[in-house]
């Protein structure tokens, strides 16, 4: 069995797909499709399940995909124990909640890719949920995220900072809300239009769980899937939303929306960068980390 034979096999499940994993290698299709039937010779196991041009992961293969991302750590770790490479090098893979991806902190990104250019480095964009099954099954080195605090027994908590969740409104808001200005409840919000991400985010969960406390209820929101365009839809009046501080910067300095101060519902969430306990830091891991998290006010 060979490692480049195993990186073949990883791409195409991956992708789900012989073709695009060729293309991703720059491979002809033929080659991977060879080395995938070898290793199924070697393996005495089917690993995709063949149906016309569309392939998708038997058991067999869930379980080696398993297998080949911890082949791959030790192939990264041997080769930086050994390469004698103090700069950053190899592969690593991250994974960035859609909200932090829209954000200054991607600046972070921005750092890192300047100070290490040896790293071949794949970003993830996904849910809380999305992230840290990946994290747990080795497909991403690191996840940064944004919720309550994860308190899982395989992970490290690299870096953890406190962030506000802010409930917002176009512009001309206080126009509906006349004398109201400084004592806005939830309640007054029932009835308004809500715009939210989708179903299953960590901050329109708590919005939920708010509304459930108090026996009142969201109607009809408008889900949209794009942090700057959710922004955007506040801004021209369609509804109002909630959001990370960090994401509403620049439109609450231009006057494009307001913040909605309610008295009886303040939220704050933990960005987090979280790593798995049980394997190797890699230098590219730890430089990332530092840059992620550079800016971050840490929790006292």
């Amino acid at each position: 069995m060979e490692l480049r034979h195993l990186r073949t096999f990883t791409h195409a499940a991956e992708l789900n797909s012989f073709s695009q994993a060729a293309k991703r290698l720059n491979y002809a299709q033929s080659t991977v499709t060879a080395q995938i039937d070898l290793l199924e010779k070697e393996l005495g196991v089917q690993l995709f399940h063949r149906q016309g041009k569309k392939i998708s992961l038997s058991e067999a293969g869930q379980e080696l995909l398993q297998y080949t991302y911890r082949f791959q750590q030790l192939e990264r770790e041997v080769f930086s124990r050994f390469s004698g490479e103090e700069e950053p090098s190899g592969e690593l893979r991250v994974g960035i909640l859609e909200s932090l991806s829209a954000s200054e902190h991607m600046l972070g990104l921005k750092r890192f890719l300047c100070t290490c250019p040896s790293v071949r480095l794949q970003v993830l964009i996904g849910t809380t949920l999305e992230l840290i099954k990946k994290l747990e099954n080795g497909e991403i080195d690191a996840a940064f995220l944004l919720d309550s605090p994860v308190m899982n027994q395989n992970f490290s908590v690299v870096f953890r900072s406190r962030v506000r969740i802010l409930f917002i409104a176009p512009a001309d808001f206080w126009e509906n809300f006349a004398g109201k200005k400084e004592n806005v409840f939830l309640k007054d919000l029932e009835g308004e239009r809500w715009l939210l991400t989708e179903r299953g985010c960590n901050y329109r969960r708590i919005l939920e769980e708010e509304f459930s406390k108090r026996r009142m209820e969201i109607c009809d929101p408008l889900e949209i899937g794009s942090t700057a365009f959710l922004i955007d839809c506040v801004s021209q009046g369609l509804g109002i939303s909630l959001l990370p501080e960090y994401n509403l910067a620049e439109a609450l300095n231009s006057g494009k929306i307001r913040e909605i101060p309610v008295k009886d519902c303040r939220i704050e969430m933990e960005l987090q960068a979280l790593v798995h306990k049980d394997r190797w830091r890699s230098p590219a891991l730890r430089r990332i980390c530092s840059c992620m998290t550079e800016k971050w006010d840490p929790i006292i």
